[in-house]
């Protein structure tokens, strides 16, 4: 993915199993802001003092302060001459909180190891020169791989004005009585909850075990669906939350209880324009369930960042296939993870399309 970008592995060679242990943790911490801080990244931090954690955070949109205050607050005095473990470079700027760059230097921490940048134009290495200018030891890319997917669709998000994309194509069951029967594992379903926006497809008991897990979820701003026509996608509850917003209006999207809608034109189902209308929201992630977009059109596809393929498991070979074919695209998926899901096996990783078949 072209908005990750490698640190060199020089510059934190020297790291010791304790930083690495210590980094583990701010990343862990981190995650517990899944699906509740976008359009921010998810931030971890902790202080360390003589060996001994003396404050930890992680960012919570509602309650405004970002990770490192918190791990200030926590660590009090003991934050002076302590070591910073943070999964995200430090913000040097004013936005809904003062910058972290300021309230670390005047704790007086000594040292920070950070796993990546951050890419936001407004950053961008910024906070890591006035750590440094400051006269505290900066140290940066240990377990960055591991941060920059943690963060995946925000970076994609700052670095391209457009949403990060999880694609889900479901491959034909061989029954007659049943082409299509996936029915989504709690591991497939626990990660689709976190995205800001869910595009329906064309089984509706799909489309609402996915949007009620989604809902289930804290979030500090609405769920937003994408559908083609409500009566078909969404059951009656549902509908009665939701105000429509055609894809082409020039008014923001209006929220009713958990959930904006957004209408989709069906003469045109491409996914590209509604990735528009979703940048315009600062919305920087978004799931598309299988059946209503042609995932095999080569436009379509190419806008997957993500994609989990769910698999008849008779028809599908233990070991993970690199190679796969859809409709007449072929398309390589590196990174991949497997969950078992009733009689369909999930193969989740990132794609790169080959040809056409």
């Amino acid at each position: 993915m072209s908005w990750l970008r490698a640190t060199p592995a020089q510059q934190f060679s020297g790291m010791s199993d304790t930083d690495i242990f210590l980094m583990k943790r701010a990343l862990e911490l981190a995650r517990r802001g899944a699906g509740l801080v976008s359009p921010n990244p998810m931030v971890g931090a902790v202080l360390v003092n003589d060996g001994r954690v003396v404050g930890e955070g992680y960012h919570r949109y509602d309650l405004l302060k970002h990770a490192e205050s918190y791990a200030i607050d926590a660590a009090g005095k003991l934050a002076r001459g302590a070591t910073l473990y943070c999964n995200l470079e430090p913000c040097c700027h004013h936005g809904r909180t003062p910058p972290c760059t300021d309230a670390l230097i005047e704790a007086g921490i000594a040292r920070a190891v950070i796993a990546a940048k951050d890419a936001d134009a407004r950053v961008n290495g910024r906070g890591i020169e006035q750590l440094r200018e400051a006269g505290v030891e900066v140290e940066v890319g240990l377990l960055e791989d591991r941060a920059q997917r943690l963060n995946e669709s925000y970076f994609k998000f700052v670095t391209t004005g457009r949403p990060f994309v999880h694609g889900t194509i479901e491959y034909p069951a061989e029954s007659a009585s049943s082409l299509f029967d996936w029915r989504p594992s709690p591991e497939f379903l626990s990660v689709a909850s976190k995205y800001d926006a869910v595009m329906m497809g064309m089984r509706p008991e799909l489309n609402r075990v996915v949007v009620d897990q989604a809902l289930s979820r804290e979030r500090h701003r609405p769920l937003v669906v994408a559908a083609s026509n409500s009566r078909l996608f969404l059951n009656k509850q549902i509908e009665g939350e939701i105000s429509v917003v055609p894809i082409g209006t020039q008014h923001g999207a209006d929220a009713t209880g958990n959930l904006v809608r957004l209408e989709y034109d069906l003469t045109e189902p491409l996914l590209s324009p509604l990735l528009v209308k979703l940048s315009t929201m600062e919305v920087t992630s978004l799931l598309s369930l299988p059946g209503l977009l042609d995932s095999s059109d080569t436009a379509n596809f190419g806008e997957f960042d993500k994609v989990t393929l769910a698999v008849p498991s008779g028809t599908y070979e233990q070991g993970i296939a690199t190679r796969w074919a859809f409709g007449d695209i072929e398309f390589n998926l590196d990174d991949v993870s497997i969950e078992q899901a009733g009689e369909y096996t999930e193969l989740t990783g990132y794609p790169s399309l080959q040809e056409v078949a």
